[in-house]
């Protein structure tokens, strides 16, 4: 039995090509050809069935993503008409806001209108003149209105006042009550009538004295018979001194503040005891300054070098809640005429210091 198969292969113009297969070839060929074909058709099966898995769960991401984007697009309309709720919200309040403002400016203003005229009598009844407000020499220009919402006359009205009041002495330089009084008195060593250009205020050896107005040492040292004395400079023509002390608390040159201590109290100088001699001087010239002393609610609302006192927009800066404010009740003020010494008298006298 013949096992091969002659296979003749003919072309043309050139002679015919036989080739020899055995059986047992033939039948690897078509067994590895049917295993070559089972294996791509396999393949092409396991990667459709994973490809049919993904695209199903790429269709689940994409339904579930269309899901998500409807309920963004719900909470980003629910969104805006929140937004478009507080705008309205906030337009009410704003002007509600404006309204309450305006109020409160209108009382500020008042206010302020009310205590500058009371600081500006006070000074007056004091004998203090107030300046008033001058053009800047060499300047000049187009005017603009200010958009500022208070007064500027109103805002340099109140800084003059408060600066005036920050270096008129006011108050007291300690507690204690006046031993001997400012003018025509009899002298405490020869009993003759003599010209007192301060007041005396009793005091114990070792009290503080207070600087009664903001301003610039110009003496404390030992001078004659105001003995240890510290003289301030204190502005608006003003000066003062505290005479008979014990030491000084201060020296030359020194800025000192309402309610520093200056010096303490002791028996230097021209003295028969223990006091303070308090004089207070306009311009170079002795005045009474009982009614200075007197002032002394007034002088409440300054402490040190700070005033505490709130400009308006300060005041409705600082209020958390706009709301109606009452105007604060103001206590009267008495004062004396201030008398200025000008060494004249009925009767022949002299200059004491005691």
């Amino acid at each position: 039995m013949n096992d091969h198969i002659h296979v003749n292969i003919t072309w043309a113009k050139e002679k015919a090509k036989t080739i020899l297969l055995s059986r047992k070839k033939i039948k690897i060929g078509i067994a590895a050809t049917i295993g070559l074909i089972c294996t791509c058709v396999i393949f092409g099966v396991v990667v459709s069935t994973r490809l049919l898995v993904e695209n199903s769960n790429l269709n689940a991401q994409v339904a579930a993503m269309n899901l998500k984007l409807i309920e963004t697009t719900q909470e980003s309309q629910n969104y805006a008409d929140r937004v478009d709720d507080l705008l309205t919200q906030s337009t009410s309040q704003t002007v509600a806001f404006d309204s309450e403002k305006e109020v409160l400016v209108n009382q500020t203003l008042a206010e302020f209108n009310e205590r500058n005229q009371l600081i500006e009598n006070i000074m007056k009844s004091l004998g203090v003149k107030i300046q008033k407000q001058t053009p800047a020499a060499n300047s000049g220009g187009p005017y603009l209105p200010s958009s500022q919402s208070l007064p500027a006359d109103l805002l340099l009205r109140t800084d003059k006042n408060l600066n005036m009041l920050l270096y008129t002495p006011l108050g007291r330089p300690l507690a204690g009550a006046i031993s001997s009084p400012f003018g025509n008195r009899d002298d405490p060593f020869t009993g003759e009538n003599a010209f007192h250009t301060g007041v005396d205020i009793k005091a114990k050896r070792g009290e503080s004295i207070k600087a009664t107005a903001t301003g610039t040492v110009l003496e404390a040292s030992y001078n004659g018979d105001y003995g240890h004395m510290v003289e301030i400079k204190n502005g608006n023509g003003f000066t003062t001194r505290f005479a008979h002390l014990q030491s000084y608390k201060v020296k030359v040159g020194d800025k000192v503040k309402r309610g520093q201590i200056v010096g303490i109290v002791g028996n230097s100088g021209r003295s028969t005891g223990a006091h303070l001699h308090y004089e207070l001087c306009l311009n170079g010239k002795p005045i009474n300054p009982a009614p200075f002393m007197q002032t002394t609610n007034l002088s409440k609302i300054l402490v040190g070098d700070k005033i505490q006192a709130q400009t308006p927009q300060n005041k409705i800066a600082s209020s958390s809640k706009l709301k109606r404010v009452a105007p604060q009740k103001t206590s009267k003020i008495t004062v004396k005429k201030m008398t200025v010494a000008t060494g004249k008298t009925k009767k022949k006298a002299s200059s004491s210091v005691n």
